[in-house]
């Protein structure tokens, strides 16, 4: 029997307005928080590993195969929610991250707009060995 290779579909175009709203949302919220106030993208090891965190987990998930939308909804909302919580609901450290991680999500979600998705693989039957190695009982 031969193995059949998943056939492509079209691209995947869900995935650009979404890329393109963190891309927008993200760099208004950090651009505006350097203008408000001039040290709010200073970053403390904190504010640094949160970001590297939120950027990290998603690129991760997206090299395991994981589609973007869940991606983002399973792994950057969940960790946005502990940054907002670990920053105490403080704007100036909490929005200049939370903007640099959207602008990046964003960016990740560009090129990932123009690549094929793939159907699911059909499984192949499985086949039992038990007729050519029969048990010793």
């Amino acid at each position: 029997m031969a193995f059949q290779i998943p056939k492509m579909t079209t691209r995947s175009s869900a995935n650009l307005p979404i890329a393109l709203v963190l891309l927008g949302t993200g760099s208004l919220l950090w651009i505006r928080a350097a203008l408000r106030a001039p040290g709010a993208l200073d970053m403390t090891p904190s504010v640094d590993g949160g970001l590297t965190v939120g950027i990290v987990g998603v690129l991760l998930a997206l090299l395991h195969g994981v589609a973007y939308p869940t991606a983002l909804l399973a792994v950057a909302a969940p960790l946005a929610l502990v940054q907002l919580l670990a920053a105490g609901l403080s704007g100036p450290t909490f929005l200049p991250v939370l903007g640099i991680e959207l602008t990046v999500l964003g960016l990740f979600g560009l090129p990932l707009s123009r690549l094929p998705r793939r159907r699911p693989a059909v499984a192949a039957p499985a086949h039992s060995l038990s007729a050519a190695h029969p048990s010793p009982s």
